[in-house]
């Protein structure tokens, strides 16, 4: 039999290899993945060593600036997104139109204690995703699980990942001790202790207003811009070594980084299953591909 002018059994043959390939890629990826989560054991942020280490907390934004999710606008701590537009053409293909994640980093706190979340490179089971359909990225107003049902007959498909604020985190990763990020960080408070200041305007005028003329000047302002600077890297000072930010990434020797919006007992059974899911493709694929060639052998 002929299928396009090649034959079934090749057609079968060559898609049973590709599917066989992806199978046992995904197999062991997942599995690998599973034991790490398995055999790290959990440490808290206040004691976690330098490291690969098994953290969990919960997610929020950096300095108190939360992200707005690209498509939706939805507050979140991560997102990401990806367009589709259907090709001309027969059937009902799509090629990507745009895509796009964040790469600012958030905080996992667990208590009083907090670290930095690095999500560049990382393996990530957002808290929410959504998929839908339509010529503008405004969501449905009627969706089952994220999907929407009338999406045969519109132009784009939208996907929608992110991770909310306070969202529960598993993450397995890398924790490094202070950087410039975390330099970086000093920078944001101070301006979040001048955003506090400016809130109150009586005291502020009191306290950097030198020419009583009822306003903060240029040269005032940088005043009190270095005062918030000094102030916020005094507290940084009197913290003890363990309650300093410190930055959780991507591991350099190629070891899982996983960030997951579940408890870890979940990320691992979720690791388990899917690693299950690659090996049942695999003999299934190889299944096909030993039908495939027999029927070829027969053929010919």
């Amino acid at each position: 039999m002929r299928t396009g002018g090649v034959q079934l059994p090749v057609l079968v043959l060559a898609l049973s290899l590709l599917g066989l390939s992806f199978g046992l890629y995904d197999f062991f990826r997942r599995w690998r993945q599973q034991r790490m989560l398995q055999d790290t054991p959990a440490a808290r942020i206040r004691s976690a060593p330098q490291g690969y280490v098994k953290l969990t907390g919960r997610a929020k934004p950096l300095s108190g600036k939360t992200l707005r999710a690209p498509l939706t606008g939805r507050s979140c701590v991560w997102w990401k997104y990806t367009v589709h537009t259907r090709a001309n053409g027969p059937g009902t293909l799509w090629r990507v139109d745009d895509r796009g994640a964040s790469d600012q980093t958030f905080l996992l706190t667990e208590q009083a204690d907090q670290c930095l979340v690095d999500p560049a490179g990382a393996d990530i089971e957002p808290s929410e995703r959504r998929i839908w359909c339509g010529e503008s990225p405004l969501m449905p107003t009627f969706s089952i699980l994220g999907f929407s049902p009338f999406a045969s007959a519109q132009t784009n498909r939208y996907m929608e990942a992110i991770i909310i604020e306070d969202a529960q985190l598993s993450v397995l990763g890398e924790l490094r001790s202070d950087s410039g990020s975390v330099a970086n960080s000093l920078e944001d408070e101070a301006a979040v202790r001048l955003s506090q200041w400016k809130a109150d305007q009586k005291t502020l005028l009191a306290r950097f207003d030198s020419n009583h003329d009822g306003r903060i000047d240029t040269v005032e302002w940088e005043r009190a811009r270095t005062a918030a600077r000094d102030e916020v890297e005094q507290e940084r000072l009197q913290r003890v070594p363990q309650q300093r930010l410190r930055l959780i990434l991507k591991p350099t020797e190629g070891r899982p980084y996983l960030i997951a919006a579940l408890p870890c007992e979940q990320l691992v059974t979720r690791e388990a299953r899917r690693a299950i899911g690659g090996l049942t493709l695999t003999l299934l694929c190889l299944c096909a591909a030993c039908y495939a060639l027999l029927h070829l052998h027969l053929s010919g």
